[in-house]
Order: structure tokens, then sequence, then C-alpha cells
């Protein structure tokens, strides 16, 4: 009598098996994903986000331009000069208005405006005239009679008040420093930061076309 050979057989798991069941059983996960995919997933809180970033951005630049156009009602400062043709565009460095020594602080001036910045080489007199018209203070300084110390507190308020102030050197000062704003004009041989912060705050915007930027 041959023995027959017993194969072991294998077990299948069907469907209904608990180990089939555990192995089919989807991850949990964790508490906030389930929170915000609840809320619309990632592109919902980028949105948010996004929304958030704007409202702040609109929120400080309204802040920032209601700043600018602030106006003082306090006597305006430094000496008040006068000049013919004011309003005027011209297109020639001969045909500004322009005391010997001193920046130009009013009359005819070129149609382009100069940006508020510090800037490094001196700018041309016309351009500065037209920003003083929309009520920007322009800070100048003769670079062989102020020293380091004294131009670096120059750039630190214009660097405060960055949007108000034009600072440039002008060789063709007889003084250290001048400030000027719409008609008037403040000379220094030292600079007096104090008086200087006052006649920005002081003067600014008040001009024939105060706040434009």
């Amino acid at each position: 009598m041959s023995r027959q050979r017993m194969r072991p057989t294998r077990r299948r798991n069907s469907p209904s098996n608990p180990e089939t069941r555990a192995a089919r059983v989807t991850p949990t996960r964790p508490q906030w994903r389930e929170t915000l995919d609840a809320w619309g997933g990632f592109w919902t809180l980028g949105i948010v986000l996004g929304s958030v970033l704007l409202v702040g951005g609109l929120i400080f630049t309204n802040a920032r331009s209601q700043s600018s156009n602030a106006v003082s009602t306090a006597p305006l400062m430094g000496e008040e000069m006068t000049s013919t043709g004011a309003g005027k565009h011209v297109t020639t460095e001969a045909e500004l208005v322009i005391s010997a020594g001193k920046p130009p602080v009013s009359g005819p001036h070129f149609a382009t405006p100069q940006a508020p910045a510090a800037y490094a080489a001196p700018i041309p007199d016309g351009q500065a005239i037209h920003s003083l018209e929309h009520g920007i203070i322009w800070f100048t300084y003769n670079p062989e009679k102020l020293d380091t110390a004294g131009i670096q507190k120059l750039r630190d308020l214009q660097s405060k008040y960055s949007r108000d102030v034009i600072l440039s050197p002008r060789p063709q000062n007889a003084a250290a420093a001048a400030s000027a704003s719409w008609g008037r004009l403040l000379q220094q041989d030292a600079i007096d930061t104090g008086a200087l912060e006052a006649f920005i705050k002081t003067n600014r915007n008040r001009s024939p076309e105060p706040g434009v930027r």
C-alpha cells in the first residue's frame, strides 16, 4: 500500500478574517489635519494667509500715506524766500532762478520731479524745485564743509522720513548744510538733528501741490 504524500494546504484569508480587515484599515490622520481638511485643506489656508498679508500691507501703506500727507499749522520754519515764475515749467538750467550759494526753494522748474531718496551725487536743481512744489523737503550739503558724522545724521533723518525727504550733496552751497521747503530755507554750519526734524514736520506739504509723491 503506497503512501500518499500530504501537501500542506495554504489557508487563504477570507474577507471576514480579522487579519485581513486590519490590513485594509486606513491609517488614522492627526487631528489637526482632520480639522484643516474639514475647512478646505491647504488651499484655503493659503488664501487666508494671503488675505491677511494683503490687508496688513494696505493698512501699513495707508498709515504711511496719512503720515506723509500730514500738514502742520505751526509757523513755517526757516528764512522766507520768494522768486518769480513759480509753477512755470522750463527746460534749461539758465531759466531757473537761483541765488548764489543757496539751493533754490521755488520758481521755474523742470517738468519731472525728483523722487525722495538719499543721493550720493548732486541732482538737477530744476527737478528738486518741482519736488518742493509737491511738499517734499530737500536736504543739501557741501561735501567740502560737512564732515562724515554730519552727513550720516542727514542720512538717518532721510531714512526716517523717506517719503518726505530728498538728500543730496550740493557743492555750490555756501553753508555746510541747507534744508529747503517750498519758499523756505534753513542753513546750518553744524547739523542740529532736532531742528531739522522739526523743519520736516512743520514745513512738509505746505506748498502749491501738497502730498504728491
